[in-house]
């Protein structure tokens, strides 16, 4: 993805992850590794991998994130707290603090999501499920734990 200053709605690198299905609009790759920002679409969680009443808790000591809802409804987990957020609702998840997400309805969640430092949008594209030889998630998760000191519960 080039550097360019202005991103066109529907631009940018498009990938899918199971049934959620995202976009980097800005990539670390154009901003020094200072921070990227993606699109990511949760589907509902009745169509997902995951099991009912899972957030993927998770948390990452080097990255800051933030979160943008701008249509649906999403359960958020930030620390030992879960959120019912909506559209225009934000959330920021400091370095090492617990988070995860869940889509319980019915209607995919559109989320605008930044990572400061950039780098962690990386892994979706490298390990997306849309390509011909679809890795398996053990390595999105290995190297989110190896390279961006995460961890997942």
């Amino acid at each position: 993805m080039d550097d360019h200053l202005v991103v066109a709605a529907g631009a940018g690198l498009a990938f899918e992850d199971g049934d959620d299905r995202g976009r980097i609009i800005v990539s670390s790759a154009s901003t020094n590794g200072a921070y990227s920002v993606m699109q990511w679409v949760v589907a509902p969680q009745a169509s997902s991998d995951a099991e009912p009443g899972s957030f993927g808790p998770h948390r990452h000591n080097a990255i800051e994130e933030t979160f943008l809802v701008r249509s649906g409804e999403l359960e958020f987990l930030v620390g030992d707290s879960v959120s019912a957020l909506s559209s225009g609702d934000f959330v920021r998840v400091p370095p090492g603090t617990l988070h995860g997400y869940r889509n319980g309805g019915d209607v995919p969640v559109d989320l605008i999501v930044t990572f400061v430092p950039g780098g962690f949008e990386e892994l979706f594209v490298k390990y997306r499920t849309d390509q011909a030889n679809d890795p398996d998630r053990p390595g999105f998760i290995a190297e989110a734990i190896s390279g961006f000191d995460s961890s997942f519960e």
